[in-house]
């Protein structure tokens, strides 16, 4: 099965509703979609059932989550799960996500001991929990964690959490072609200001390869196709906004360091 036939069933699919997934900040829900007999599972996020923020427009969430699966394919990085938006949902018009099942993988973002950093893990920051223990976050520095880090400088993602990546397929196969690295969780996003906030900073300082050279370039030119693919999620100054920060990295040539006149880690980091 390839991510054509995913969008197709994400889109119009018959629906059944299986409850809430616990722990989200806005209404979310797990549903099943049947579609030319086969089964997958989906994330909504209905726009009625997003609280408001103090720093993004209103009801804008799911939208900013189908504009980060756009951007992630038109760049050809697939690092966000396909998703579409859909209006004949329980709770009216939503985001509609490939759900990922998680794999038994190691994980690409981590949480250990001194002692137990991965030896391909890169740590970015300590921590002490509540019964005194000292931890220190970590997280692979191999290319398909790389192609996430590097779609949120895009992006502009101000909550990329530890939990927010996840080692799994969003088909319904274990096959190894089809496990990849996904980040999830994409509202938070395409911010006219700078809110970048992350815990994949172990990137910084790195040059932009070839590729995302490439992909900055398509950005910044802002053709017909992509300008299209993204007015229906995001308004024209975000649109601007993002090829500007475009153009920003570009010249600056390399991953950024994390700043140091803001928060650059999300809260809670995991």
């Amino acid at each position: 099965m390839d991510h054509g036939i995913l969008l197709d069933a994400l889109a119009a699919g018959e629906w059944t509703e299986m409850g809430s997934i616990p722990r989200a900040s806005n209404d979310t829900r797990l549903l099943v979609l049947e579609h030319e007999g086969r089964a997958i599972k989906a994330v909504y996020k209905p726009i009625s059932g997003e609280r408001p923020l103090h720093d993004f427009p209103a009801q804008t969430l799911a939208l900013r989550e189908v504009a980060a699966y756009r951007l992630s394919a038109a760049l050809d990085l697939g690092v966000v799960p396909p998703t579409v938006l859909r209006d004949d949902l329980p709770a009216g018009r939503g985001s509609l996500q490939a759900y990922v099942e998680a794999s038994d993988d190691d994980e690409a973002v981590t949480l250990s001991t001194v002692n137990a950093i991965p030896v391909d893990h890169t740590p970015i920051f300590a921590l002490r929990t509540e019964d005194g223990r000292d931890l220190v976050l970590s997280h692979s520095v191999d290319e398909s964690l790389r192609s996430i880090a590097f779609f949120d400088l895009l992006a502009n993602n101000a909550d990329r959490k530890a939990g927010h990546v996840i080692t799994g397929s969003c088909l319904p196969s274990t096959a190894a072609a089809d496990i990849g690295v996904f980040g999830i969780d994409n509202g938070l996003t395409f911010h006219n200001e700078e809110k970048l906030r992350t815990v994949l900073w172990g990137f910084s300082r790195t040059s932009f390869c070839a590729e995302e050279i490439d992909a900055l370039q398509e950005v910044t030119a802002m053709d017909e196709r992509l300008r299209t693919q993204l007015s229906d999620c995001l308004s024209a100054d975000e649109i601007e906004a993002l090829k500007d920060r475009a153009d920003r990295l570009l010249a600056a040539e390399f991953f950024p360091d994390a700043p140091d006149d803001r928060t650059a880690i999300p809260w809670p980091p995991i």
